[in-house]
């Protein structure tokens, strides 16, 4: 623990960044997954860098307004690396030579800045702070300075982009039916990347054509019905495509994962390399998108879905959803669809003709 804490009565005493960052997350990162303590982890060294190269002591001071806001607005102006892998060494640069003047959206500040407000939450809590810069008082949340955010349409998967995905995993090699397998599941089922490349084989419930997702996000499990497209080429994969990539690999040393990887049969795929799949199965179906991801597919199978006249509510059950808050964003009608349904309703009004 850091010291004395203060009572709340007194001012606490300047205190230094860096321990009370650690202790925080000693407290709250067991409870973390690896995504999520990573991302913390960024956020805060991209803070304390930033005070570092403004010359503001690294300390509880600089969680003042004045400081946070200055920040953001530095934050705000920072390049925007997109349509590249990030993990590239040269990610920035080629970003920025394809998309020059482009900066970090809102949406992607106030991503960036949410860890710091649960530092200083907790902090407040634990005495070391007496006042809450993020207090927003009577500030619209669209202009709130510490945390800025935008309504942005949903980066989704159009028809066209599914179907040109799907045209990329021809083949007959072994990595055409994982591949095909992978984007088949993706496809129907709107799971997110880790869900899929996480599968074992007894998450698979032949019986019943049930997938089971026990890595979900928040660490839930969830079922799905296994969608017959989905069935036959997981059929195909697991006769003919998992036993030419486990090769020679011994049953009691199989870990089970449904998809290995292949430069270590003994590891599930990782996140980077279904990603790397994803874009380049797109480009080779014809797609022209630089960058094509399993977020887009889930975006966009949960538009069709939507339009397509799935109920709000089971389409959140079957996304995995707390609430139908959240897939009310991923499920954005499209103005066809919307414009469909306006010039049905006005038919039926009387106010149109046939």
């Amino acid at each position: 623990m850091i010291g004395q804490r203060a009572s709340r009565l007194e001012e606490p005493p300047e205190l230094p960044l860096r321990p009370l960052i650690n202790e925080f997350t000693a407290m709250f990162g067991i409870g973390w997954g690896p995504v999520t303590r990573r991302k913390h982890r960024d956020d805060f060294a991209r803070f304390l860098a930033y005070l570092e190269a403004t010359g503001i002591e690294p300390t509880t001071e600089a969680l003042s307004f004045t400081t946070l806001a200055a920040y953001v607005d530095e934050l705000r102006h920072r390049p925007r690396v997109r349509g590249v892998w990030r993990g590239s060494p040269d990610a920035l640069a080629r970003s920025l030579a394809a998309r020059a003047g482009e900066t970090l959206s809102a949406n992607s500040v106030n991503a960036y800045v949410r860890p710091i407000r649960s530092l200083v939450i907790w902090a407040l809590d634990e005495g070391y702070l007496t006042s809450n810069p993020f207090r927003r008082f009577r500030r619209r949340a669209a202009l709130d300075p510490l945390l800025p955010s935008e309504e942005t349409p949903t980066k989704g998967a159009t028809l066209g982009d599914l179907q040109a995905l799907e045209a990329g995993c021809a083949g007959n090699r072994r990595l055409d039916l994982r591949d095909r397998a992978i984007v088949a599941i993706l496809v129907t089922t709107a799971a997110r990347n880790s869900a899929v490349r996480l599968l074992r084989l007894d998450d698979i419930d032949a019986e019943r054509s049930i997938l089971r997702f026990r890595r979900g996000k928040g660490g839930k499990t969830l079922l799905v019905a296994l969608h017959p497209d989905a069935r036959v080429a997981l059929e195909r994969y697991l006769a003919d495509g998992r036993p030419a990539l486990v090769g020679a690999l011994e049953p009691l040393d199989d870990p089970g994962y449904l998809f290995p990887s292949e430069r270590d049969r003994r590891r599930p795929l990782g996140m980077n390399a279904v990603s790397l799949m994803l874009t380049r199965r797109y480009h080779a179906g014809g797609g022209s998108l630089p960058y094509f991801g399993s977020h887009r597919i889930r975006h966009g199978t949960a538009t069709l879905l939507a339009n397509n006249g799935m109920p709000l509510e089971e389409l959140s059950r079957y996304m995995g959803h707390s609430s139908t808050q959240v897939t009310r964003r991923y499920a954005i009608q499209t103005p066809d669809a919307l414009g469909i349904r306006a010039a049905e309703a006005l038919e039926r009004a009387g106010l149109a003709g046939h």
